[in-house]
């Protein structure tokens, strides 16, 4: 990633144990440029960012909406931004209508960037996984703005009066929120990592929200880690033997099953897993069609939560012929964590424990965070 710095050419100086004052009069020091440009995405996610000229970022958001995002340090927006939609930054209030957003600010542990989150969607017990945001909303200092799958409480939002309110659009957009944002003058920005196939590119979306806040030298070094722990998982993984996955959930007697294109799915194949949905044209099965698929996976994970589904009881209640398949013979069955919805930020950690619910005898010590055993 190009990162956005002002240096000094005194190195070399200094390295010779010379002082400035030793300097010869006619001594130059020569002052970096910006670097400007566009900064390069890992995974290619579905927004960017440009660096202009004195720290000022030409952003596109998940709907190809530019935004222009100007430091407060400047004293004045530059005349040829008179027509764009300009935040000023880094963002000191802002408001989050999705809790996978939030997950972001855990990934650069800052306590400044953490104080500018003004309201969230979801009480403080629905965030006991960060425990920064549960604690900042027990003090008051950051609010429930509500909404859940509806609308936020609009005055609410508008007395914080945020710099910017974060919201989604894709599939199941948030279509009257935004018309009553811009009916209000509020900005907003979209962010789209939930519609993205591949489960990197998901944690990527990092870069987009944090920017907003100047972090993006602490993303890019998230993001530097986590590809260098999921390349460690593959390694270890060279040489085994590849495993039959089933991944899916029961809703009123319908299979809703992983599909190879999306983000589990392309987590799950390079984890090592083969998916036993493979090639399945509908994400939605019966009950009949998806034990066909799943009776001799070698693993077996339920996706919905302990908070909603209790354990096994819960899954066999749901998926009775359960039992007749092999996973569950062999004590190879889990489900998803609690912590599973709210660890974007640790999707490399998502992806090592999956690997490790796979091959157990790869990573025989390994505790598992977001997939819990069912092994009976």
């Amino acid at each position: 990633m190009k990162k956005r710095m002002v240096t000094w050419m005194l190195a070399g100086v200094l390295a010779a144990g010379l002082s400035l004052g030793s300097l010869p009069n006619n001594a130059v020091i020569v002052q970096a440029e910006e670097a400007t440009g566009v900064v390069e995405n890992l995974y290619d996610p579905d927004f960017s960012i440009e660096l202009l000229e004195d720290g000022i970022k030409r952003v596109i958001d998940g709907e190809d909406r530019e935004l222009i995002l100007v430091p407060k340090e400047l004293e004045a927006v530059p005349e040829e931004y008179a027509d764009s939609i300009v935040i000023r930054t880094p963002v000191d209030n802002a408001v989050f209508l999705s809790s996978t957003q939030v997950c972001a600010f855990r990934a650069v542990d800052d306590d400044a960037v953490i104080s500018a989150i003004g309201g969230v969607n979801g009480s403080a017990d629905s965030w006991a996984e960060i425990p920064a945001i549960q604690e900042a909303m027990e003090s008051g200092d950051i609010v429930d703005v509500g909404g859940g799958m509806g609308d936020p409480d609009y005055e609410l939002i508008q007395s914080l009066e945020p710099d910017v309110v974060f919201v989604y659009t894709g599939s199941s957009p948030q279509s009257s929120v935004i018309a009553k944002l811009e009916e209000l003058g509020i900005n907003y920005a979209v962010d789209n990592e939930y519609m993205e196939s591949n489960y990197m590119a998901r944690m990527e979306w990092m870069r987009f929200l944090l920017t907003f806040f100047d972090a993006d030298e602490q993303v890019d070094a998230v993001m530097q880690e986590a590809q260098a722990n999921v390349d460690a998982v593959k390694e270890a993984l060279e040489g085994q033997e590849q495993k039959k996955v089933a991944i899916f959930s029961v809703y009123d007697g319908t299979v809703y099953a992983t599909s190879d294109t999306s983000w589990v799915g392309t987590m799950l194949a390079d984890m090592g897993g083969v998916n036993a949905f493979s090639g399945q044209t509908e994400g939605a099965l019966t009950l009949e069609a998806a034990f066909d698929c799943v009776q001799d996976a070698d693993v077996i994970i339920y996706t919905s939560t302990p908070a909603y589904c209790n354990g096994m009881e819960g899954v066999l209640e749901a998926f009775p012929q359960l039992t007749e398949c092999a996973a569950y013979e062999n004590g190879c069955v889990y489900q998803y964590g609690d912590p599973f919805w709210l660890g974007i930020d640790q999707t490399d950690v998502m992806a090592a424990d999956l690997a490790a619910a796979i091959y157990p005898d790869v990573f025989p010590d390994r505790e598992l965070t977001y997939y819990v055993s069912l092994a009976e």
